[in-house]
């Protein structure tokens, strides 16, 4: 699911990058911008988190897993929703919904299963927030809501799951008794945090109007930006996974604070721009990031080569010219030069994969023990 995902990433933003290459006039979507927004979440961002929490189940439940036909069935069903989004099988929501909600469906049922053999709150969370996910779809494809909301969802999740790994990460890697209690201090900041983007999620999907939207907003802004500055010290830019991931950790307090600015004073930065700070800035560039950790050089600690330095600082430089460069100038338009190299680097790498079996544990490595100033 993660080259899948990728391979998605490049082609969702083909119909708003290149106006008239691909239209979509008879997507239950209505138009290629709302598809734009549709895909890269229930598209892009829902097979990558497809691929990590069903590869990351195995955690919690060790005889959970999905077979070869368990996969190519996720696979037919993700492409099955690609097709309802792009109008294939036409714009009634009796047959839209079905094939839209399907893949999803089957991950939230493959996590469910998994869960309920070792319950845990951990291991509950996953298909909870992939039945949440459904809802959100469902509410996009009714009209009842933007494409952009599900963006806080993740947003949510990245607090939650994002922080911990980084948190671990972290710890794993400094391996310093002294740096204990910063963490914990900066698992306290979290909690309020994560709170606070749920608040303006449930807002934003049932009271769009209210402007508590913007305080719960800022709220979270602060307290995330707290807890990046306990976990970061100068150690942490010696380890290069370690790093990407806090560079795209950065982005969510930075989305939220832009999200909160564009609602007040949208004359500054648009409500779009502010948007993609989240999802181009936080999730597509995390994703990237914990993804790298699969292909990563293995020896006392998992190192990347600079080839996936340069897509994931191509990736997020693109985030950043999609936020604040004018789309008319010459740095706005390098966005998706800049995007689409990424992630076909990305593709590159993570096809390798496919050649050779992937040593475990994909997603951490082993303890190095070095002192944090």
């Amino acid at each position: 699911m993660f080259l899948a995902g990728a391979i998605w990433a490049v082609i969702a933003v083909i119909p708003v990058t290149w106006q008239g290459t691909i239209e979509l006039f008879h997507s239950p979507l209505g138009n290629r911008f709302s598809w734009h927004g549709h895909e890269m979440v229930f598209g892009f961002a829902a097979a990558m988190f497809a691929g990590y929490t069903l590869t990351a189940m195995k955690g919690w439940s060790k005889s959970a897993h999905i077979s070869g036909r368990g996969i190519i069935l996720l696979l037919a069903l993700w492409c099955l929703a690609r097709l309802t989004a792009a109008g294939v099988f036409g714009t009634e929501l009796v047959l839209v919904l079905p094939g839209s909600v399907a893949f999803l469906a089957y991950v939230t049922f493959s996590l469910a299963c998994a869960s309920l053999k070792t319950p845990s709150v951990k291991s509950l969370m996953y298909p909870i927030f992939a039945l949440t996910l459904i809802s959100f779809q469902i509410f996009v494809l009714w009209g009842a809501n933007s494409p952009f909301v599900p963006v806080l969802g993740f947003a949510v999740l990245l607090s939650i799951v994002g922080s911990r790994m980084l948190a671990a990460f972290g710890l794993n890697w400094l391996n310093n008794a002294s740096r204990n209690k910063r963490f914990k201090l900066a698992q306290i900041c979290g909690y309020p945090s994560t709170l606070a983007i749920l608040a303006a999620l449930l807002l934003e999907v049932f009271i769009p109007e209210t402007e508590w939207i913007v305080h719960f907003l800022l709220l979270a802004a602060v307290g995330e930006v707290i807890r990046l500055s306990l976990w970061i010290c100068e150690s942490t830019f010696k380890n290069g996974l370690l790093s990407m991931l806090s560079l795209a950790y950065a982005w969510l307090p930075l989305g939220l604070f832009l999200l909160a600015l564009s609602a007040l004073q949208d004359w500054i930065l648009s409500n779009s721009a502010a948007w993609h700070a989240l999802a181009a800035g936080a999730i597509a560039c995390s994703i990237h990031a914990v993804s790298l950790r699969a292909v990563a050089l293995r020896s006392d600690f998992l190192r990347p080569p600079l080839i996936d330095q340069i897509s994931f600082g191509l990736l997020w430089v693109a985030a950043s010219l999609r936020v604040f460069a004018p789309e008319d100038t010459l740095a706005g338009s390098a966005v998706s030069l800049f995007w689409f190299v990424a992630w076909t680097i990305f593709i590159a790498r993570q096809s390798t994969n496919l050649l050779r079996p992937t040593p475990r544990p994909v997603f951490s490595g082993l303890k190095r023990s070095i002192d944090c100033e």
